[in-house]
């Protein structure tokens, strides 16, 4: 016979059900009979105190660094996502912890868990959402240069999900999950270059036929890039032209990191200071919608990456890369639809989820040209994530980028394969060579084929190669 203390639980749970109901006897007494036995944390809890900042449900693959991993420092998923060139995968993968599988879920639908947003909301929808959630409008956005509204919600009490479920039983197209985009950093190892100080990419640029001295190239061009806040003062960049804004709400804390820098300066960095971009004469717009989460994560929300694309676009970006990787969002996706409508190219990184990982968006959104990245061998970066969408494969593994105190640093990830497409969909536009059609297309460029014949899913249509005039 069951000790009282364990049979107690189950008859209670029995009377329970009887008083709401068949349909819920069997569950009610299935969950008296195991709580006894098994626990585990709520889906969205983290795993440490003070950091369950997030929720995340529906799990299905590392979509959240670019970079390859945490923002503790820690490796992302590998998810078999070494290889080469010859045949885009291998051996090679770290063993996942225990509960690797488990963090990954949680990751995959990483959202805050008392917004949401409404898109292009009717009047009926809000006082709908008022009357029967509760809801609290925080604020309206007025996405002018793109054409959108969107009005931020905060929830009490509730979850997001099961609010956002009951809301689209009205309205199934407007509320959407205020979800959450990654910038993961990789452990950094000095870099020492061969031949001069200011031509340490000469190597990548070669490789895409791109002019070494690129000194001239870039001019009467407008750039976007949507990351971490750039250093202005940095030494590479002093002489630049560059603008930056931040895209957060009053409570939201900028962060600190170096991404930015390192991306604007393959991009812009200047000859005199030591690191010669890809087109030092072109102006740089640089949307900083990056913050800090309570639990010391570095995010930025799908609302944020809106607002940034409709700052770019209103003023005058031609092409705009976008180093980050997370969850399919609505909001998001209106917002590269009507920039794409606009003639704006978007640059998105594949992400570093494996070949096994499940689409990051921007990046497999049709607007967005996603690109992943190369070793100096012209091998796939070993944690790209892979897939149908890439279209394009460029250098960013084992690269020499700048850090916040000047020293150079060999990163990897399909972030810093971004700025080399940036440059090269932007100077064949300038230089009527390709148009946008063309670079969706794959049609009509040179290419070096590098896996199997014709577009596949670990280096998209292959290499492209350019030889601009920058003139």
């Amino acid at each position: 016979m069951l000790p009282s203390t364990t049979l107690r639980p189950r008859v209670c749970a029995a009377h329970r059900a009887l008083r709401l109901g068949p349909a819920r006897a069997g569950l009610l007494a299935v969950l008296g009979f195991l709580g006894p036995l098994l626990w585990l944390p709520p889906l969205g809890t983290a795993p440490s105190p003070g950091s369950a900042a997030v929720w995340a449900d529906d799990g299905g693959g590392d979509s959240g660094g670019d970079d390859g991993g945490g923002d503790d420092g820690g490796s992302a998923s590998d998810a078999g996502g070494s290889g080469s060139a010859a045949d885009g995968g291998g051996s090679g993968a770290d063993p996942a912890p225990a509960w690797g599988w488990f963090a990954a879920a949680q990751r995959a639908d990483e959202h805050l868990p008392h917004e949401l947003l409404a898109l292009n909301p009717s009047s009926a929808a809000l006082a709908y959402a008022r009357l029967q959630t509760g809801v609290e409008v925080l604020e309206t956005r007025n996405l002018r240069g793109l054409g959108l509204q969107v009005v931020r919600l905060r929830l009490h009490g509730v979850a997001a999900r099961a609010t956002l479920e009951r809301l689209r039983t009205f309205d199934p197209s407007t509320f959407h999950l205020q979800h959450l985009y990654a910038l993961a950093q990789t452990p950094a190892a000095a870099a020492a270059t061969d031949g001069p100080r200011s031509e340490p990419i000469s190597p990548s640029k070669q490789a895409i036929g791109w002019p070494a001295a690129s000194a001239a190239c870039g001019r009467r061009q407008v750039l976007g890039i949507v990351d971490t806040e750039v250093q202005l003062s940095h030494p590479a960049l002093r002489g630049a032209q560059i603008r930056s804004q931040r895209q957060l709400t009053p409570e939201q804390t900028a962060v600190a990191d170096d991404h930015g820098t390192a991306i604007a300066a393959l991009l812009v960095g200047q000859p005199a200071g030591g690191y010669t971009g890809l087109m030092p004469r072109a102006r740089l717009l640089a949307a900083a919608p990056f913050y800090r989460l309570p639990s010391g994560q570095t995010r930025a929300d799908a609302l944020g990456l809106a607002l940034s694309l409709d700052w770019l676009v209103g003023q005058g970006a031609q092409v705009i890369g976008m180093s980050l990787a997370g969850p399919r969002n609505a909001v998001l996706d209106a917002a590269l639809e009507r920039a794409r409508a606009r003639g704006v190219v978007v640059v998105a990184a594949a992400g570093n989820g494996g070949r096994a990982a499940a689409p990051a968006f921007p990046a497999a959104h049709p607007s967005a040209l996603a690109v992943t990245a190369l070793t100096p061998a012209q091998a796939v970066y070993r944690r790209a994530s892979q897939g149908e969408h890439i279209r394009f494969a460029l250098p960013g593994a084992d690269l020499p980028t700048l850090g916040r105190d000047g020293a150079l640093q060999r990163r990897s990830g399909t972030s810093f394969a971004v700025p080399f497409m940036v440059a090269l969909v932007s100077q064949s536009l300038h230089e009527r060579q390709l148009s946008a059609a063309q670079w969706f297309s794959g049609q009509g460029m040179a290419l070096q084929d590098l896996g199997a014949p014709g577009r596949d899913p670990v280096f998209g249509w292959g290499l492209p190669r350019l030889t601009p005039r920058c003139r």
